[in-house]
């Protein structure tokens, strides 16, 4: 018994090195700093998007209310709102696309790490795959809130989100759909669909179980007592670098999975 639990603990130390060797300890950091770089300018460009097409944003909406802080979540809505195009949003349009590539790309920098994607690149190269990625998952997810909104499945949303139990369903599907996506388009290599869905899978309940569970703790625990008026920025801080810590370890069970299937087929 005594020899089962060593070899298990030897086992899940070689798997922490190996992820830390593709992973860097700042690589969570720097993604987190990202996000929270990247969020109201993904916002800005989603509703603009959305606008182009007449999507309504009511589904997105309802999520955000139920799942963002109160005041928070008035700011995203009413980013959201905010459509009307002029020269001010079109130089917002620009910078916030120029911005949310600046977070693809530290997710693209991984990946190479990662599937050891070692071909060099120009920085003009670099730029001209940051962008494509960009405008592909931009794309991507305004198909998402279009099929959400649009037609007979808006109905069927309606209704589904509703009921308490389902509303927490749907955003875990939602989730796994969109980290997907991204497992799937952003490594320069053809990924399996379901190596990438079940990375998905992994990293989402992953992220619901931290989102619960800091939830809770931080119902209780008292931040303002140490960092007072700073306390929700250090604790806005340290949700985005475990939320991006638990998406690193969906694309990197993605990548196990993939090599095992590479190792299959030979």
């Amino acid at each position: 018994m005594k020899d089962k639990i060593i070899q298990l603990y030897q086992k899940c130390i070689q798997i922490y090195d190996d992820y830390r060797e593709v992973v860097p300890s700042y690589a969570p950091a720097a993604l987190s700093f990202y996000l929270l770089l990247i969020l109201i300018p993904a916002f800005s460009l989603i509703a603009v998007g959305t606008s182009l097409f007449h999507i309504d944003m009511s589904i997105i909406e309802n999520l955000i209310r139920h799942y963002v802080v109160g005041e928070y979540s008035v700011m995203l809505i009413n980013i959201l709102e905010s459509r009307s195009i002029n020269t001010v949003a079109l130089i917002t349009i620009i910078f916030s696309f120029y911005a949310v590539s600046r977070g693809v790309g530290n997710i693209y920098e991984i990946s190479k790490n990662m599937y050891h994607h070692n071909k060099e690149e120009s920085i003009i190269g670099y730029y001209i795959n940051t962008f494509k990625i960009t405008f592909f998952l931009l794309v991507l997810f305004i198909g998402i809130i279009g099929v959400m909104a649009i037609g007979p499945l808006a109905y069927v949303f309606n209704i589904m989100y509703s009921f308490f139990g389902i509303r927490h369903m749907l955003l875990y599907f939602l989730i796994v759909f969109c980290l997907m996506c991204i497992y799937l388009i952003v490594p320069r290599i053809r990924i399996h669909w379901i190596d990438a869905f079940q990375g998905a899978l992994a990293a989402s309940a992953l992220m619901l179980v931290l989102y619960y569970g800091l939830n809770i703790y931080f119902r209780f625990a008292d931040f303002q007592s140490v960092y007072g008026p700073l306390a929700f920025i250090i604790v806005v801080l340290f949700v985005f670098d475990w939320a991006a810590e638990v998406f690193y370890i969906g694309m990197y069970i993605t990548n196990l999975l993939y090599l095992g299937r590479m190792k299959n087929e030979k």
